[in-house]
């Protein structure tokens, strides 16, 4: 009976045993599996961010032989960089590209509300406040903007706001007393909401020095905050009649029908750009990597990216 009872314990030690290996290289095959595919992943990753790198490589080249090839400083629609570019599928990897470029300054540029001695930018002011009543939007949010940039604690009356609004806020923040970084800054300001922000994005955007608007590449809703009382389809009718190779000189855009009788500042206009926005999607396998590259272009020819974000949301 005892060696009966011996054999069952041996019996079950070894099964105990059996078990206990069979799990051990489960959570090992497990593992390695997990491993595997994490650094698929990442190696994946890396290789298509590399293509994005190439395509910010590729646009620089572009800016530059397209300033290079010009005989004037202009900037317009149907040149190469404004063209959406899908590159043909490459042989050794699974992988799609698309890209496509920005005139940043067809936009208003927020940094423009406060001049660099402090001074406020009436016109400048009047644009975006004009923009803001177009989109059906509290005009409140100009002044609220000027004092989240400007360098002076002093908050505008009765619509500004500053430390004393955002630090009762949870979680509390100060504004940042400087040009913004991004337009993306805006989500901050007082009376910006998700919803505020998606309309005005399209139009707006957040440069590191004051820039003039090209008329040149400005969609209608921005051409509209030009002067008071501009309609939608007065606007649209200045993009209409733009030249194929865009508007030679600010005079030119000027003498358009829709302008006349009404002032416009014609130093705060141009028909040339230096800030172009890369937006860059990769497909790479299971992965995708999804760009956006502030590139700056010299008005000696050379290019440099300033700023480069990835894995964002529209």
């Amino acid at each position: 009976m005892r060696k009966h009872h011996q054999s069952g314990a041996a019996l079950i030690t070894a099964l105990l045993v059996v078990a206990l290996a069979v799990m051990l290289a489960s959570h090992m095959a497990a593992r390695a599996y997990f491993d595997n595919a994490r650094y698929s992943t990442l190696l994946e990753r890396e290789q298509a961010l590399q293509f994005a790198l190439g395509a910010e490589a590729w646009a620089s080249e572009v800016l530059i032989a397209t300033r290079e090839e010009a005989d004037d400083a202009v900037d317009h629609p149907n040149e190469l960089w404004a063209q959406p570019i899908a590159p043909p599928p490459f042989d050794d990897l699974p992988v799609q590209m698309e890209f496509r470029m920005e005139d940043l300054q067809g936009r208003l540029n927020l940094n423009n509300l406060v001049r660099a001695d402090g001074q406020d930018d009436e016109a400048a002011m009047n644009r975006l406040g004009r923009l803001l009543l177009h989109r059906e939007l509290d005009t409140a949010i100009v002044p609220a903007v000027m004092d989240w940039i400007d360098t002076n604690t002093e908050v505008r009356f009765p619509d500004g706001a500053g430390d004393d609004h955002y630090s009762r806020l949870d979680p509390p923040y100060r504004t940042a007393n400087r040009p913004m970084a991004s337009a993306t800054e805006l989500r901050l300001v007082r009376g910006v909401d998700d919803e505020v922000y998606r309309s005005l994005a399209p139009f707006v955007a957040a440069l590191p020095e004051p820039t003039p608007l090209n008329v040149n590449t400005a969609p209608a809703e921005v051409l509209r905050t030009l002067a008071d009382g501009l309609s939608e389809r007065e606007a649209q009718a200045l993009v209409d009649a733009r030249p194929e190779e865009g508007y030679a000189t600010v005079n030119d855009f000027l003498q358009e029908a829709p302008l006349a009788g009404r002032e416009v500042d014609a130093g705060t206009l141009s028909v040339g750009s230096n800030y172009f926005l890369l937006r860059t999607v990769v497909e790479l396998g299971r992965t995708q990597v999804r760009t956006q590259s502030v590139i700056y272009r010299s008005d000696a020819g050379t290019t440099r990216v300033i700023m480069r974000r990835q894995g964002f949301i529209e």
